[in-house]
């Protein structure tokens, strides 16, 4: 049986919901609120910018100046934007984009595989914004900056060795650009689309802001413990917790797997994004934790410069 684990996720919940619901309340007010002061100001106008750059037809602008490393790394032009938009929107558009592309057919299901496991990242707005914002100073924004987004291209050539495939021509030497007309989309149109995002966004940070407000509530787990497993099942609640219980180094590494692995939410979000496109939520949880470990490591190594 394939059966995945997140679906026991939300049953955890309702179960924890009936047995404190004053705890659950507050827990759920918690991440609405995380996800109306920091998360919705921070990525909304990034994504709305984004949008219109693709909509609009702007993505060779953004693309040509890396078209050598989009060719090192055997992405297509389609390929190349899906990349870019991850980079750029964060969790969960380079996934949405991959899995959009794969099922339309404009990208092969094995581009749509080495996509998958390296176009979901933090966005450089929310790294700025709320990474840097809850480091205390003693790591320089830059390390940060550099372990976030080197991995990208490590992994990037890991993947065409992985999914490697027979007989496959090595892509075109001609400059990357995006094939695709601009759509003309109205802006009200394109705010809509960021709207829906950033609510289902808002959504998964509630559900798993409640989780981990038991986590923190917890009785038998460790002090120790708590902020680095709230950090695993969400993202942003979990930097908060680190940033408020640890500091210098421990904190930036806690803080940055984190923020790199993209927390329990992080994976439910991309998992409904990707359905019916042939895509392995296992295989990006490998790739998300193969990139969090390496961004660690250089982390480390740069701290140690």
């Amino acid at each position: 049986m394939k059966k995945s684990i997140l679906p026991v996720i939300p049953v955890l919940i309702l179960i924890l919901l009936l047995m404190r619901p004053a705890l659950a309340f507050d827990g759920a007010k918690s991440g609405l609120l995380l996800w109306f002061n920091v998360v919705l100001p921070t990525l909304l106008p990034f994504m709305l910018c984004s949008s219109l750059l693709v909509a609009w037809g702007g993505v060779p602008l953004i693309t040509r100046p890396f078209a050598p490393l989009f060719r090192l790394l055997g992405l297509s032009d389609k390929g190349s934007y899906a990349l870019m938009s991850g980079l750029l929107c964060g969790y969960p558009m380079g996934a949405k984009t991959t899995a959009d592309f794969v099922r339309d057919g404009s990208i092969s299901s094995n581009e749509g595989k080495r996509l998958l496991a390296i176009a979901g990242c933090p966005s450089p707005m929310f790294v700025a914004g709320y990474i840097h914002s809850h480091l205390d100073g003693t790591v320089p924004f830059l390390f940060i900056a550099a372990a976030v987004y080197l991995p990208v291209i490590i992994n990037g050539f890991l993947v065409q060795l992985f999914y490697r495939e027979r007989k496959k021509a090595l892509p075109s030497p001609l400059p990357v650009t995006c094939n695709a007309a601009p759509d003309g989309r109205p802006f009200d149109e394109i705010m809509m689309a960021s709207l829906e995002i950033m609510v289902k966004i808002g959504g998964y940070i509630m559900l798993y802001s409640i989780l981990a407000g038991f986590i923190c509530e917890s009785s038998v787990l460790p002090e120790s413990v708590k902020p680095l497993l709230t950090g695993f099942v969400e993202m942003t609640t979990g930097i908060d917790a680190v940033s408020r219980t640890m500091s210098g180094l421990p904190a930036a590494l806690a803080i940055l797997f984190s923020a790199v692995f993209g927390g329990l939410s992080g994976v439910s979000q991309t998992n409904t994004v990707i359905k019916n496109a042939g895509l392995s939520i296992r295989h990006y949880v490998l790739w998300k934790l193969l990139h969090a470990a390496l961004s660690c490591t250089i982390l480390i190594l740069l701290s140690s410069l």
